[in-house]
């Protein structure tokens, strides 16, 4: 009878790492970072990356490039780690996107410079789906302020990214 319950307690045992076993893992295979600009659909093609996190992810940088433009974005976790959640861009914390097309940057966000004042720019908000070492998975929207250079502003849509680390 104690072989049984002891067998009994082994299966079952085993059934509960199985199913904690089966949880299924996003596909780091491929990096990608795209969305709409001014509904226009992108997917970047090169220089996808994100920082690594080997000191931590109190602050996280991912970019990505396709012709015309170039995307960067930047969060700063105020002293914590970034994790898994919303973060929208608002005055006095450092969450931000800047889009270049061509030679022209376009920003959203707040912005602080040793050089310069703290400004905050347009809207939006990066969220963080999944983050651990490997990669950085999320998406992103935000509307730019006017640029002084073209007199225009962007929209960035539909925004997801899927990034390797390291």
């Amino acid at each position: 009878m104690k072989n049984i319950m002891k067998l009994s307690s082994i299966v079952i045992a085993c059934f509960v790492l199985s199913l904690s076993a089966c949880k299924k893992e996003t596909d780091t295979s491929t990096s990608y970072l795209r969305g709409k600009v001014d509904g226009v659909a992108f997917e970047c093609n090169s220089d996808i990356r994100a920082t690594t996190g080997a000191a931590g992810d109190a602050t996280i940088f991912f970019r990505g490039d396709v012709s015309p433009w170039s995307f960067r974005f930047y969060l700063d976790g105020q002293g914590s780690n970034i994790s898994a959640g919303t973060y929208n861009f608002q005055t006095g914390i450092k969450h931000n996107a800047v889009l270049y097309q061509d030679i022209h940057g376009y920003a959203a966000g707040y912005f602080c410079d040793i050089f310069a004042p703290c400004v905050f720019y347009g809207s939006g908000k990066i969220t963080i789906q999944e983050i651990n070492k490997k990669y950085i998975k999320g998406t992103f929207e935000y509307v730019t302020d006017l640029s002084a250079a073209t007199g225009s502003f962007k929209t960035v849509t539909n925004g997801e990214f899927n990034i390797k680390r390291g």
